[in-house]
């Protein structure tokens, strides 16, 4: 339990730094493309795919049409939809070849990544920075998978700010919308 712990402190103190150096602008961006959107789809891979379906989870609570690319069910993407691609490197192969189509079809495209100058920043339409691991922060029980150059733990620090970033959007979208917290519940899956 003493690890978990830890491992909680570590995590939590690595977001709060992070979350520090999240560019409001670029939210209130990302906010309004969604408000805008006939249709949103997520893509990611890996942990990044994990927090993707998060959004568009939660983006179909709040009403809106929310697709994960490569879904079975996914429609087609149109002209203006919104594509947000995440990916904390903005170099993975499969993320920048989809994001390159959809912007061919006219797609819109938010890039979440901890670096806006790769591809898949160039790419974007809007970039939001999310730093993965901080420097002023210590890691003695989390870097047991690693450091910074270890996937695994950059990775994990990376989608757990990615977490937090979308429960903020999502938050200013319901508060933007004006919608009540029956009216997401009414939304909520019932075949569970």
């Amino acid at each position: 339990m003493q690890r978990a712990k830890a491992i909680f402190e570590e995590i939590t103190k690595n977001m709060i730094y992070s979350l520090r150096e999240i560019d409001e602008v670029q939210i209130e961006k990302i906010v309004d493309s969604i408000l805008t959107s006939k249709k949103i789809f997520v893509l990611g891979k890996g942990q990044s795919g994990l927090m993707g379906k998060i959004l568009a989870m939660k983006l179909a609570h709040l009403g809106f049409i929310s697709h994960v690319v490569g879904d079975v069910t996914a429609p087609p993407l149109e002209k203006d939809d919104l594509l947000v691609a995440i990916s904390q490197s903005g170099e993975t192969s499969s993320i920048v070849t989809l994001v390159k189509k959809a912007k061919d079809l006219g797609g819109r495209i938010i890039g979440i990544t901890s670096y806006p100058d790769s591809t898949l920043g160039q790419l974007a339409h809007i970039v939001l920075k999310i730093p993965g691991k901080m420097k002023k922060v210590e890691f003695p029980v989390f870097s047991l998978l690693g450091d910074e150059k270890h996937k695994n733990m950059s990775g994990a620090l990376f989608a757990a700010n990615v977490f937090a970033v979308f429960y903020g959007i999502v938050c200013e979208l319901v508060a933007k919308t004006g919608q009540s917290p029956q009216e997401i519940d009414s939304r909520h899956a019932n075949l569970e």
